[in-house]
């Protein structure tokens, strides 16, 4: 298990898991509410994030692409007031063969966990190990409080957008979410992808936004095929992020590579 701290704060901690994927107003109501409610009992929010979803790890990344990369997920959370933030990287035989201890060990590496929030039928492993009983003998075997919440529901269509996005049909999947899908630029220059090759419409942004400035132009990107999906090579001179648009499956072509407008989603 990889662990990486992209934000951390002293004190208690009310600490959730997930994988957060697609964002959405619901999913920043959610966060909101619960730096909120921590903050009404001297707490921080922890937020994990689990990258790559384990269940992409089980059954291929190509069925399960992420639609936002992990970083736009961590500035979404920021964006929130969440506090601390840490991204957990699973491998195949953990997600198969180990359980709740294996994660709830690893965020108390980095932060003290007064609380935990469970949602609803949420597991943290496969079977008894990672079952809602057993996080709740760990927790009270440290003190540390259970609460379990509905959370938010996803986007209604997600799985609709899932599928078009397996399809590059980016246009189709971003109308059904009301979301572009950023990308930072990664410190090497290039990362891979889950989605298909192909050629792909993204515009550079200098941050996420809700009406993108239109004074640089889209850019058409290829995304060459490599193990596990695609390969994206940042493009000279842009800036450190990037909202895709469009993608090599959707029906009527890429949008105007010259000036291309966002969809109207809104930083939280």
């Amino acid at each position: 298990m990889r662990e990486r701290v992209d934000a951390r704060t002293s004190g208690g901690h009310v600490a959730v898991v997930g994988v957060w994927d697609p964002v959405s107003d619901a999913q920043a109501a959610f966060f909101r509410d619960t730096v909120s409610a921590a903050e009404d009992k001297g707490l921080s929010v922890l937020v994990v994030t689990l990258d790559p979803d384990p269940v992409a790890i089980l059954r291929g990344p190509q069925t399960r692409p992420a639609f936002q990369d992990v970083e736009y997920r961590l500035w979404f959370q920021a964006q929130c007031g969440v506090q601390s933030r840490l991204v957990i990287s699973l491998s195949r035989w953990e997600v198969e063969q180990e359980g709740a201890s294996l994660i709830l060990n690893g965020l108390r590496r980095h932060v003290k966990v007064e609380e935990f929030l469970l949602g609803q039928g949420q597991s943290l492993g496969r079977g008894v190990r990672g079952s809602a009983s057993t996080i709740q003998k760990y927790c009270d075997r440290l003190g540390i409080r259970v609460a379990v919440t509905d959370r938010y529901r996803s986007p209604v269509r997600v799985n609709d957008a899932r599928d078009h996005l397996c399809k590059g049909e980016l246009s189709s999947a971003r109308k059904l979410l009301s979301q572009d899908f950023y990308c930072a630029r990664p410190a090497s220059g290039e990362r891979t992808m889950s989605w298909p090759p192909g050629t792909y419409t993204a515009l550079p942004l200098d941050v996420p936004m809700r009406h993108h400035a239109l004074d640089r132009p889209a850019v058409e990107l290829p995304l060459t095929p490599c193990p596990g999906g695609s390969r994206l090579r940042w493009p000279d001179g842009s800036p450190p992020w990037l909202a895709f648009v469009a993608g090599p499956g959707d029906r009527s072509g890429a949008p105007d590579g010259r000036r291309t407008e966002g969809m109207p989603w809104h930083a939280p």
